[in-house]
C-alpha cells in the first residue's frame, strides 16, 4: 500500500501561506507565513512499507511527532524518534487530513493534526478530533522541486 504522495520533500501548510514550520529541533510545531530559514518549513515525506508515512523537518531532522502517547489537544513537536502518520485525502487536489493510524484513540475519536485551541502566537499545532468534512482541517502539500 503506497503512501498518497510521492516521496519527497513537501511545504505543508494552509490557506494565506501559512506552513508548518519547527524553528528549533524539538519544540513546537506552529504555523507561520514563509520565514525565509532554508529548511525550517520544508518536509521530507516518506512513505512507510505499511502505507503510513514519516514527515521530518529538513533543518533540524526532527520528525513531525508526539511527546507521549497521542491524545486530544497534545502539542505537536520536533521528535527525535520517527513517528508514523496515515494521510487521508481531502476534497482539494494535494491536500490531506494528516491522522494518527490506529483508528480511535481518544474518547472513539480519530486524531488529527491541526491547530492548537491556545490562541497565543505563533499558532502551534496540536492533535484535534478529526471531521473529514472540515476542508479548513485538510494541509496542502506543495512539492519542492
Amino acid at each position: 500500500m503506497a503512501a498518497p504522495v510521492p516521496n519527497g520533500v513537501y511545504a505543508i501548510g494552509r490557506p494565506e501561506e501559512q506552513l508548518l514550520t519547527l524553528q528549533e529541533s524539538k519544540e513546537s510545531v506552529v504555523v507561520l507565513p514563509p520565514t525565509g530559514q532554508p529548511g525550517e518549513q520544508e518536509w521530507e515525506v516518506e512513505g512507510q512499507s505499511n502505507g503510513y508515512v514519516v514527515i521530518k523537518n529538513l533543518r533540524h531532522g526532527s520528525y513531525l511527532g508526539l511527546q507521549g502517547p497521542p491524545e486530544e489537544n497534545q502539542q505537536v513537536v520536533g521528535a527525535t524518534e520517527a513517528f508514523e502518520w496515515v494521510l487521508y485525502q481531502a476534497a482539494e487536489p494535494q491536500s490531506f487530513h494528516v491522522v494518527v493510524p490506529g483508528g480511535p484513540v481518544y474518547g472513539g475519536e480519530e486524531l488529527a493534526l491541526d491547530l492548537s485551541v491556545l490562541h497565543i502566537f505563533p499558532p502551534r499545532t496540536a492533535l484535534r478530533p478529526l471531521d473529514v468534512a472540515d476542508q479548513a482541517q485538510a494541509w496542502s502539500f506543495a512539492f519542492h522541486e
